[in-house]
């Protein structure tokens, strides 16, 4: 587009609706919160040994060690706090609400004072008692203020900017109630650009229909989307939310007894119960870069370590079935690409490559070795190898199979956007006991919230429930 035009296009926006669109400001960086809390931390550490020295001048005994003995483990005990705080969930913590900030700092705090005094208790110095305790109300202190600090500044800049351009899907009387809601927001608000049909009505404030939602977000500026119209499924509403590409942030009203009643909980816009429909999800590079070393280090030992067991379950398999041990099967992985997963044979040798799986714990198709193998996941050790290879990982979504992923809608490929996992949140949530679309669900919620300490959370959890032998046959 030429730059005429774009000044074109830009003044008849202002003529239609009476604002200029400027770019919602972005909140924080996660990353830039992690450099302000080490660099918290590490100015911390001397406060607390200044303040421990002016506490005890003429009061306290003398301190047994210099400044120089504690800056001698600083590194460590940044580190330390910067790992606790990751753990607990603080750097998942958007920093654009002022009040929301202090319960996180507040637990990362705690539990980052307990493990630097385990750590200190471990270590067999006699570090002093009161540093430690000093350090970590300084610190969380620090961290406190920055994050207060970071979130007055980004609301500044959200209300300098003026009211989020929004569209409400839905015609009828929630769609009015959310309309009226969003009139009645203080300052900077909402700017309601006008209601989007889903049943064919016309005139008045709607702007368009259902199908031209993507092409509007673009033309009318908009940056979110109320879904208000009680009658669009689960299909239509998450194919909407994959054709806007990220482009607006979509919101679902929570029910029309609740939004019309108040009933619930008024957490989100317009004070009424809402629930954020996420679009795509990118994770980090650096989580990539670990969770790649965490397969490759993991498979390769266990594969070492479980060598004679497969050796030895490979023999058995073989006598019984007089077959290959190996079940290969073609499935589909990390953005659509086909691969061979790898498994032990457990059921006989006649059975169709892509039969329907066991349902029951007497299927008959099922072998003698394949029923224990299968009751104990030990079936699913070969895809060690593909985790190795880097077709798959220790934990993610489930490996689909080819017939099923062409009959996907648009919105489900966004199952592919992770490598397929050996174990995932649907094994340790019910495994063979849940339906079809509750897997579904608990992979897309994996994807939304992907980190380190998830996957990790979920192997543990794994170990129990293989055991257990639940819901596996």
């Amino acid at each position: 587009m030429s730059d005429t035009a774009a000044q074109d296009r830009k003044r008849r926006h202002r003529t239609a609706f009476g604002v200029e669109h400027r770019p919602k400001p972005r909140p924080p960086s996660p990353w830039l919160m992690v450099v302000a809390d080490g660099l918290g931390a590490a100015a911390a550490l001397p406060v607390a040994y200044g303040i421990r020295v002016w506490l005890g001048t003429g009061r306290l005994a003398a301190l047994s060690h210099p400044l120089a003995v504690y800056t001698q483990v600083l590194p460590e005990v940044v580190a330390l706090w910067l790992l606790t705080g990751y753990a607990v969930g603080l750097y998942r913590t958007s920093v654009t609400n002022v009040w929301g900030q202090v319960a996180p700092v507040l637990r990362a705090g705690l539990f980052g004072s307990l493990a630097l005094a385990g750590a200190a208790f471990l270590s067999h110095f006699d570090y002093s008692r009161a540093v430690l305790v000093l350090f970590g109300l300084v610190a969380t202190a620090l961290e406190l203020g920055v994050r207060l600090a970071a979130a007055w500044a980004w609301q500044r800049r959200v209300a300098a900017k003026g009211p989020e351009r929004a569209l409400i899907v839905g015609t009828g009387e929630l769609a009015r109630v959310v309309a009226e809601r969003l009139a009645s927001e203080p300052p900077p608000g909402h700017d309601l650009v006008g209601f989007i049909s889903t049943n064919g009505d016309e005139g008045g404030d709607v702007v368009g229909h259902l199908e031209d939602l993507p092409a509007l977000l673009d033309a009318l500026q908009v940056e979110e989307v109320f879904m208000a119209a009680p009658n669009l499924d689960t299909d239509r509403i998450m194919t909407i939310v994959d054709a806007a590409g990220g482009r607006a942030v979509f919101y679902l009203v929570d029910g029309p007894v609740q939004a019309l009643t108040d009933l619930g909980t008024p957490g989100g816009p317009g004070r009424f119960p809402v629930l954020h429909l996420p679009g795509a999800a990118t994770p980090s590079v650096a989580y990539l870069v670990a969770k790649r070393l965490l397969d490759v280090i993991v498979s390769a030992l266990l594969l070492v370590v479980l060598a004679p067991l497969l050796l030895v379950v490979a023999w058995l398999v073989r006598r019984e079935t007089g077959a290959s041990a190996l079940f290969v099967q073609e499935r589909i992985g990390y953005r659509g690409r086909p691969f061979k997963m790898y498994k032990f044979r457990t059921m006989r040798p006649d059975v169709e490559p892509y039969a329907p799986g066991p349902e029951t714990p007497d299927d008959p198709r099922v072998t003698r070795i394949g029923r224990w193998l299968r009751r104990y996941s030990l079936d699913e050790l070969p895809q060690l190898f593909n985790v190795l290879r880097g077709e798959m990982s220790l934990v993610g979504p489930r490996p689909e199979m080819p017939f099923l992923v062409e009959r996907y809608r648009p919105w489900q490929r966004r199952r592919l956007d992770a490598k397929p996992g050996i174990t995932g949140l649907w094994q340790i949530m019910g495994r063979k006991d849940l339906p079809l679309i509750d897997n579904i669900e608990y992979d897309f919620y994996y994807l939304r919230h992907q980190s380190l300490l998830l996957d990790l959370e979920i192997l543990l959890r794994t170990i129990p429930v293989v055991f257990g032998g639940k819901g596996a046959y």
